[in-house]
């Protein structure tokens, strides 16, 4: 018998509630007005946010730090040759990924890699060939949009290479 009872109280609160709301919207604000000014007397405003940029170029921060970068990185590269000339534009570098191992018997092998022969200007990878001399290779390495200069050095057997 008490849950009949609580379905009608339940619709009278309801009823009242809603009464009481329909009753505040139908009576005027304080302080004299009856509501929104006319719209005569309304003026829209719109306002939009501007954004400026900076005039100087930058990098897009989608694209990926190694773009435009093919190939082996410098930390995998090592000095396994020299065709050195007196001319600087004449003399070729050996480049490689893998190396070379010198037997006791003074037999020189290669080590599973890719070789790359390059001239003063070349690039492989992240690296460009500076310079090159009869024991060693001047290079400039590029990382994240930064040069620096760094030397391949070419360690014959009796400078204790391998």
């Amino acid at each position: 018998m008490i849950t009949s009872l609580r379905v009608p109280l339940f619709g009278l609160a309801v009823a009242v509630l809603s009464a009481a709301s329909v009753a505040e919207a139908q009576d005027p604000q304080p302080g004299g007005e009856a509501g929104p000014p006319p719209a005569e007397d309304t003026e829209l405003v719109f306002e939009r946010e501007v954004f400026q940029y900076p005039s100087f170029t930058r990098s897009n921060p989608f694209s990926p730090l190694d773009a435009g970068n093919t190939g082996p990185r410098f930390e995998q590269l090592s000095l396994i040759g020299v065709m050195y000339a007196d001319d600087p534009t004449a003399s070729v570098a050996v480049i490689s990924t893998g190396g070379v191992s010198v037997a006791p018997d003074g037999t020189i092998s290669p080590v599973a890699g890719d070789a790359y022969y390059l001239k003063v200007g070349q690039r492989v990878g992240n690296v460009t060939v500076v310079e090159i001399h009869p024991e060693r290779v001047v290079v400039d390495v590029e990382e994240f949009g930064l040069m620096d200069r760094r030397t391949l050095v070419f360690q014959s057997r009796r400078e204790g290479g391998t």
